[in-house]
């Protein structure tokens, strides 16, 4: 099993920017021979490619293919409880005196406030410290959906520092809960990674996908859907992130 820090590493070196800088610099390096100057020409226009809009929002629309949860679903099925997925956390930051989560943790457990309080279900928050450095995910969305939005938490799951870990610890839970039946919070994007890893471990959640991007993507102009951006090359770097872990998990 790999430590977070080796996994970073080797994320950095197979996923934009860091590997098409690193064959960039090959080709820079092979620059005399035809073979360095094509490398580096093609670092190049698959980094221009990444950075469009129109890119990001074709890799997100393959990836969020699970729709907003159907609240006649939710009566029909009578789930026990919201399981929501860290998004990571900030460490140290300055303003709050110590450890706080994420924006993107942040909107998760936002709409995983706003399933609670309408249908009357407690909420479970799975995420760990990764590194073992702060406070772990789970403990901060606790306090936070206890005190900030007022919506009870029946337990939290702080040991995963993976979406399959969020999986596997979190199943283990639910049985010591006795809990058959529970609501799965994450981004739309990240929602098939994860649905993957909770069946293979025995749990067969109903998606409550949010956060969805290629939808937010059609309100750019189309002028802008063709211009370069730090956000697009953000995004399809995700999205990649996404669709390599995706099938890693089926791999292993």
């Amino acid at each position: 099993v790999l430590d977070v820090a080796t996994t970073r590493l080797i994320e950095s070196l197979i996923l934009p920017p860091g590997a098409l800088l690193f064959l960039g610099l090959l080709g820079l390096f092979f620059w005399r021979l035809a073979f360095g100057r094509r490398l580096l020409a093609f670092s190049l226009l698959v980094m221009l490619l990444l950075s469009l809009p129109v890119t990001s929002d074709l890799l997100y629309r393959s990836l969020e293919t699970k729709p907003v949860i159907d609240p006649e679903r939710i009566a029909t099925e009578q789930p026990q409880a919201i399981v929501v997925l860290g998004g990571g956390r900030d460490l140290d930051a300055l303003e709050y005196g110590g450890d706080t989560l994420s924006p993107r943790t942040l909107s998760r457990l936002r709409y995983a406030a706003k399933l609670a309080r309408e249908h009357q279900l407690p909420v479970i928050p799975s995420a760990g410290n990764p590194g073992s450095q702060g406070v772990a995910g789970a403990v901060l969305a606790r306090d936070l959906l206890t005190t900030e939005f007022a919506v009870p938490v029946m337990a939290i799951e702080r040991r995963s520092n993976t979406t399959w870990e969020n999986a596997r610890y979190t199943a283990q839970l639910m049985k010591q809960l006795d809990i058959e039946r529970i609501i799965l919070v994450t981004d739309a994007g990240h929602m098939n990674r994860s649905l993957y890893a909770f069946e293979r471990n025995g749990i067969h959640p109903i998606p409550a996908p949010m956060n969805f991007l290629s939808v937010s993507s059609n309100l750019v102009s189309p002028g802008e859907r063709y211009l370069p951006s730090a956000r697009a090359l953000k995004e399809s770097r995700d999205a990649l992130h996404e669709l390599l872990g995706l099938l890693w998990y089926r791999l292993k």
